[in-house]
């Protein structure tokens, strides 16, 4: 951040927040637009979902804005709006699960077809299967591995996204890698 740029969520006084200018606004997706499409995505396992859902957390962060208290970091609570709208999208009747991704179709007849790079199918395949173990977790394993290994939160920020103390984070990710090493064979998991 330049000398004279300030956080896009400044403080006014001790208790009152100005409005989010259109600067602030894009400051903030500037900041955090990447992130939250990558969380986004790997939760509903939707690119094009995950892009509704990104427009839809930060028309929320610009209605919400003045109601932001500080308690907790700008990204942890933009990051928890986000959850918020992706568990909203998967809770919506009209949402219909896609068992097998179009990337999982490309790389399975790409294999009976025999072409392409071998190797790179088989770490895709991996990668894959990883995958979806996770979203197969129950979701307070899910979230709190998406945001260690894939957002790569720390762990404190994790439990205030999660309103849950650090040692019940640190309960949660070992149990979570404990049930995907049960479940997967030793290459597939052992980036966890």
């Amino acid at each position: 951040m330049g000398h004279g740029q300030s956080m896009a969520l400044t403080l006014v006084g001790q208790r009152q927040r100005e409005a989010l200018t259109e600067e602030g606004m894009e400051l903030l997706i500037h900041r955090y637009g990447d992130s939250l499409l990558r969380l986004c995505t790997l939760y509903l396992r939707d690119p094009y979902l995950a892009e509704d859902a990104v427009q839809d957390t930060y028309l929320k962060v610009w209605r919400h804005y003045q109601g932001f208290q500080g308690r907790a970091t700008e990204k942890t609570w933009i990051t928890r709006i986000a959850i918020n709208t992706c568990k909203s999208y998967l809770s919506s009747a009209w949402r219909q699960r896609v068992e097998m991704t179009e990337v999982a179709q490309v790389l399975e007849r790409g294999l009976q077809n025999g072409s392409g790079d071998r190797d790179a199918y088989e770490r895709l395949d991996r990668t894959l299967d990883l995958m979806k173990e996770i979203m197969e977790l129950k979701e307070k394993y899910r979230l709190v591995i998406l945001l260690y290994y894939y957002q790569e939160l720390p762990v404190p920020e994790i439990a205030k996204i999660m309103g849950r103390q650090e040692s019940t984070v640190f309960s949660l990710l070992k149990r979570g890698r404990e049930q995907l090493r049960a479940k997967l064979p030793r290459e597939v998991w052992e980036v966890l």
